[in-house]
């Protein structure tokens, strides 16, 4: 029966972030649409003024910021040191001189000096690049 647990427990694992961000998808659609309505009612009325939820503006202003390259950017800037890190070792093992390896590594141990957080840093444009808003919902 344990065995049976252990295999219900590692399917629910790995089922669950599927499931969360299938629901996170079907919320930001929902809001979007949402949005889209009140603005289509609100110009039709000739009104000006629009109360829209968080989640609506939000989804507007992705829309609106699809053509940008903003969200490319920063993640482009914030992976740049793990990338950094992967091609030092590769130069560094091609060509068996650790000095790829030690530059790499004290710049990664001046960002840090920075008190930059790079574990953090990479999970908040992970989560963005997938749509989530808080690391709080996930870190639970």
């Amino acid at each position: 029966m344990s065995v049976l647990t252990a295999i219900g427990s590692i399917l629910s694992g790995l089922t669950k972030p599927l499931s969360d961000a299938y629901s996170a998808y079907t919320a930001r659609k929902a809001a979007k649409d949402t949005a889209e309505a009140k603005i289509k009612m609100a110009k039709q009325a000739g009104d000006f003024n629009i109360q829209l939820s968080d989640a609506e503006w939000e989804a507007i202003s992705k829309r609106n910021e699809s053509g940008t390259w903003k969200d490319e950017y920063v993640t482009l800037i914030i992976t740049s040191p793990f990338v950094l890190l992967f091609l030092s070792a590769v130069a560094s093992a091609w060509t068996g001189d650790p000095r790829f390896i030690v530059s790499a590594n004290a710049g990664i141990e001046a960002l840090k000096g920075l008190g930059v957080d790079l574990g953090d840093l990479m999970a908040v444009v992970v989560f963005a690049a997938v749509g989530l808003k808080s690391i709080g919902a996930i870190k639970k």
